[in-house]
């Protein structure tokens, strides 16, 4: 079994990689993808509207999820967020004049993470290469994306954190996570490899 984390800034083709993923590769996949989709759908804002309630009912998600993953059987977990990403975004809003997020919580939050964290087998960083996708839901402010890329990468740094950076196209993202990651794992659809 893998545990394996995506993090980086909104847009940045998280969900796009965990779809190809499960796609191209014969292997039985847990996926915990769009946890950030069921909490706006649930009436608690994200990106720069969220509040003390948004960020403790996103890790109660999360946490839910990794939890629910102990049960089933699978070669790889690979999930499009982490509370890591929680931290970042509170950390990033925290700046911000409006809802005021406490100190205190992110702080906690970034507690949370650090246990979370030993799920994980391995972090793996998106950073922002492609224009945003205006849907709606995601936040459209190009300076706020680049703060909480900038937030997630301080944070992995802060805390010694070993990760791997995809980077480039689609396809040379796929090439290169499926060679430093399933390089046991064959592949079914060689589309994207």
């Amino acid at each position: 079994m893998l545990n394996i984390a995506l993090v980086g800034s909104h847009s940045t083709g998280k969900t796009t990689l965990v779809s190809l993923l499960q796609q191209c590769f014969a292997a039985k996949f847990y996926c915990i993808s769009e946890v950030a989709r069921s909490i706006i759908s649930q009436g608690f804002p994200l990106g720069q509207d969220a509040n003390v309630d948004s960020y403790i009912n996103y890790v109660n998600e999360q946490l839910k999820a990794e939890k629910k993953s102990q049960e089933v059987n699978y070669d790889v977990l690979i999930s499009d967020r982490t509370i890591l990403d929680t931290v970042a975004y509170a950390e990033a809003n925290r700046t911000l004049p409006r809802p005021f997020i406490p100190i205190y919580l992110i702080e906690m939050l970034e507690n949370v993470w650090l246990l979370e964290k030993d799920f994980y087998d391995i972090y793996v960083y998106l950073p922002i290469e492609f224009e945003m996708e205006l849907d709606g839901i995601r936040p459209a402010d190009k300076e706020y994306r680049h703060l909480v890329d900038r937030k997630i990468l301080e944070l992995l740094h802060k805390n010694n954190i070993d990760y791997i950076t995809l980077s480039g196209s689609v396809d040379a993202r796929m090439k290169a996570i499926s060679s430093q990651l399933f390089p046991h794992i064959p592949p079914i659809n060689i589309g994207h490899l």
